[in-house]
């Protein structure tokens, strides 16, 4: 709580040229008070922050400082509104207090209050214009709320005060890359992840971009990088398997998607693809089996009617079977002509 103390001497020291000995006497009182309130604070104590401090308050109702711990602990304690006046009120005593407005900020975000935490963000950089971690703030609550060309502007601001800033770095990255602008967001992943090789989500848009410009080897890179820091994420996996299979990699490329199923046993597209790759490696009863599993998580998925008909008619020799699943696929709007004259032939 550095901030706290530096604006609390400020203050102390105005007021002191202006008020009444008793006042000032009460003024000492009230930082008692307050020391020990902060003493508290360290500690987790929120209860016993309060009590002190509000005997400050009462003692000198203009002490911007237990008014601004006050809303902090009022935020532990789960009072949000309570929390957001007595902020109000710390930046009403001491309107240069720039670390309260950005604690207002954060409250009136946490509430939805947008806009009027858009504002208090905004107050405390005409008070401090080089506050990185209230640039920090606008940015996080841009990104929140998708106003892209603010985010970017505000995360632009971060990395001229602190090109260091990791959070910055990929916002900056993503945005870009939201706006169809990879060649600029390159550059920033690649300082994210050169200077914090842990970053999951830097190596994700890493891979992503080299897989939309067909580098695949860079793109698999990437995505191992992914999914060695984090087991738990799904597209990095199936993102392996469609490159893995592209490389024809088949066995890599079930694995890859087998993962995805070990995480996510519901999902349809992963099932059809880790058929296809099991058809083409000759395992054709795990093709049957994943096949099947699509089509009872979602029946109207032409694709598996088309590969199972495939596998029926190539695989199985068990044409009148391949021609149910034909009939299916042609029904979902399937347009293999090859399959559609195939059903006129036969009269189906």
């Amino acid at each position: 709580m550095k901030t706290i103390r530096q604006t609390y001497l400020l203050l102390l020291c105005t007021l002191a040229l202006s008020v009444s000995p008793q006042s000032f006497s009460y003024a000492g009182e009230a930082q008692d008070l307050f020391t020990q309130a902060y003493s508290a604070y360290q500690q987790k104590q929120w209860v016993s922050t309060k009590a002190p401090l509000e005997q400050a308050i009462g003692l000198y109702p203009n002490y911007a400082e237990a008014h601004h711990l006050l809303g902090l602990v009022l935020i532990q304690l789960k009072q949000p509104k309570q929390a957001i006046a007595a902020l109000q009120k710390s930046v009403k005593a001491y309107p240069s207090f720039a670390q309260a407005y950005v604690d207002l900020g954060f409250a009136l975000q946490d509430e939805e209050e947008f806009e009027q935490a858009e504002q208090a963000f905004r107050q405390a950089s005409t008070i401090y214009p080089d506050y990185v971690e209230n640039w920090k703030a606008l940015a996080a609550l841009f990104d929140q709320r998708e106003e892209a060309t603010k985010a970017i502007k505000a995360h632009q601001r971060v990395l001229a005060l602190s090109p260091h800033q990791s959070e910055s770095l990929y916002g900056l990255a993503y945005w870009l890359v939201r706006q169809g602008q990879p060649e600029q967001a390159q550059s920033y992943v690649e300082q994210l992840t050169s200077q914090d090789p842990k970053h999951v989500n830097g190596w994700l848009i890493m891979g992503s971009l080299a897989q939309q410009a067909n580098q695949t080897e860079h793109a698999i890179a990437a995505y191992q990088r992914v999914v060695a820091l984090e087991q738990q994420l799904v597209d990095p996996y199936f993102n392996l398997g469609i490159l893995y299979q592209e490389q024809e990699q088949y066995e890599e490329a079930a694995e890859a998607f087998e993962h995805v199923l070990r995480l996510d046993d519901t999902n349809p597209v992963a099932h059809i693809n880790v058929g296809v790759v099991y058809t083409t490696l000759s395992k054709l009863q795990q093709a049957e089996e994943h096949y099947q599993a699509a089509l009872a998580l979602n029946p109207r998925l032409s694709e598996a009617h088309y590969n199972l008909g495939l596998l029926y008619e190539y695989h199985h020799n068990a044409p009148d079977k391949a021609l149910e699943y034909y009939k299916e696929y042609v029904k979902l709007g399937g347009q293999d002509e090859r399959i559609t004259q195939l059903l006129k032939r036969v009269g189906s």
